[in-house]
């Protein structure tokens, strides 16, 4: 049970080194782009909540 529980744990410590190895530093101009589009998702969740938010405050009041 042990011996088959350590070969589990280092055949996965295997494929996270394999990652590792092929992962390489971004140049910036894919550096950038990802930049750019996280910082729109980011802003695009935002607003969408601040809408929700501003109906669950605007709603409310305007049903009474």
């Amino acid at each position: 049970m042990q011996l088959k529980r350590f070969e589990n744990i280092k055949d996965r410590l295997k494929e996270y080194y394999n990652v590792l190895k092929m992962a390489r530093k971004p140049d910036w101009d894919e550096f950038a782009t990802t930049t750019k589009i996280a910082l729109a998702v980011m802003f695009i969740v935002g607003f969408v909540g601040f809408v929700i938010y501003i109906l669950m405050e605007i709603l409310p009041k305007a049903l009474r």
